[in-house]
């Protein structure tokens, strides 16, 4: 009897920690993590996001929105990740109409859409849009995630990356730091 209740709370056990986000399911990411986090809140203090002590972050607000850009500096162009997420003081809504236009911006901007889909991102309705391309003489990579905050505001969350050097592991990464940004 004793066996089968350990077998039980280890099976809950393993359960708790293996679940995945929807975010970290649609890119089958394992355990890609950035190490040294540190926590860095927008100027108004509306989100957060913990990001590696080592990346340059800037901080812009103005009347529309309040925004948290970073990057690892001490790395090529080519093998880096950009991310800036921005708190935008607008109400969006995930229609025919909104992925239409999204999916022509890219097509303007002479990307090819790899993904996009309604998911649940910080337990809100959200939409991911991977696209990729050329930007100059690089391939180039971009993951948008636009996630609904309320009626009248939303995040958006885009990640850049330019190169073909471990796009995936680094796509992954920005995955796992997207999943740390807590709304306030």
């Amino acid at each position: 009897m004793r066996s089968h209740l350990y077998l039980l709370i280890l099976f809950a056990i393993l359960t708790v920690s293996c679940t995945s986000t929807d975010l970290q399911k649609e890119f089958s990411c394992g355990s890609s993590t950035y190490s040294n986090l540190s926590e860095t809140k927008d100027i108004r203090n509306l989100f957060s996001v913990r990001l590696p002590e080592t990346w340059k972050v800037n901080l812009y607000y103005d009347d529309g929105q309040s925004s948290i850009y970073a990057a690892d500096t001490t790395l090529n162009l080519t093998k880096t990740t950009l991310i800036d997420v921005s708190y935008i003081h607008a109400s969006i809504f995930f229609d025919a109409d909104f992925k239409q236009k999204f999916s022509a911006d890219n097509k303007n901007m002479g990307l090819e859409e790899v993904k996009s889909k309604e998911i649940k991102h910080l337990d809100k309705n959200a939409y991911l849009s991977l696209a990729q391309g050329k930007k100059g003489k690089y391939k180039y990579h971009i993951l948008n995630v636009f996630t609904k905050v309320d009626n009248d505001n939303f995040l958006h969350t885009k990640t850049e990356f330019y190169g073909d050097s471990l796009v995936n592991e680094r796509i992954c990464k920005a995955v796992n730091l997207i999943e740390k940004i807590e709304i306030k």
